[in-house]
């Protein structure tokens, strides 16, 4: 079985997976896993970065780069193409190939849990493809993946041994560099990825009409930051939402902000119809009898 976190990058997705695995007792996508059924050369030029004496940190946060660290398995996927065909994104064609995957890294425990920002909006052709499958995904605001992605990429500018081992010596990896490194660059990358975020998720909420609701949990970050407990009841007909709660409160490595960064009134906007969507398919399912009411349970 394949437990999907969905999620845009910066939303919390690493925190979730950790808790998902510790909470079903289920097997995470590690950088160990990547080392050992990737293909070779990528593979071993992460082996030799795994078994480095010194530490090094993933680049856009200081969690260091180790054998159990959660990853995506977008990696596997795009170091198993070649030149343009190359691709992080999940396609039919590579179920095969991320199957065996899954049943290698859950041989011992029944359990594969994997993620893939990239794939967020793409969730139906995932339960397509896997129909034991279910997916979790998690919503936050717009601001914190703003501000948090603003964070991630300053720090990328100078912390970027992990990032180069994982794509190679790319064009795009150095350009990032030096832009962030100009003030007008890092305006316009902070520029890019607030747009860039906000028409991804206009298109991602067009996505979900017609999801099997049965087979998917509806997760919000400030209410599992907030209050585990609370927040976890989502996933109720997915897993053990009461252990995922405490899993995920010794999970979760990184506090809530101390201040709310200013928002606009576009991401404001985004933000409310967002939780509106979540409300509506968490009504369905209460209603469908999926998941009891709200403080039931």
């Amino acid at each position: 079985m394949i437990l999907f976190i969905s999620g845009f990058n910066r939303s919390g997705t690493t925190v979730l997976v950790d808790a998902v695995a510790a909470a079903t007792g289920g097997s995470p996508l590690t950088l160990g896993d990547l080392a050992r059924y990737g293909a070779p050369e990528p593979a071993a030029r992460l082996r030799r970065l795994l078994d480095s004496p010194d530490p090094v940190d993933r680049g856009v946060d200081s969690r260091l780069v180790t054998d159990s660290l959660p990853e995506e398995y977008g990696w596997f996927l795009y170091h198993l193409g070649t030149g343009r065909s190359r691709s992080s994104q999940f396609h039919p064609a590579a179920a095969a190939e991320l199957g065996r995957l899954a049943d290698a890294i859950s041989a011992d425990t029944g359990i594969a849990v994997l993620k893939n920002p990239v794939d967020t909006g793409r969730e139906g052709l995932l339960l397509r493809s896997f129909p034991d499958a279910r997916v979790i995904m998690m919503r936050r605001s717009m601001t914190g993946i703003i501000s948090s992605s603003s964070r991630a990429i300053a720090r990328l500018g100078t912390h970027d041994q992990y990032l180069r081992t994982m794509a190679g010596d790319l064009p795009w990896i150095r350009f990032l560099a030096r832009a962030q490194a100009s003030r007008f660059g890092s305006m316009l990358l902070a520029f890019g990825t607030r747009w860039g975020l906000r028409l991804r998720l206009i298109g991602f909420l067009r996505t979900l009409s017609g999801l099997p609701v049965d087979r998917i949990a509806f997760l919000a970050f400030e209410e599992m930051v907030g209050d585990p407990d609370s927040g976890a009841q989502w996933a109720a007909h997915v897993l053990d939402a009461g252990r995922l709660g405490k899993e995920y409160r010794e999970a979760f490595f990184d506090g809530p902000p101390t201040r709310t960064p200013q928002s606009s009134w576009i991401d404001r906007l985004l933000d409310r119809r967002w939780a509106r969507v979540w409300d509506e398919y968490r009504g369905e399912q209460v209603r469908l009898g999926i998941l009891p009411p709200a403080g039931v349970g």
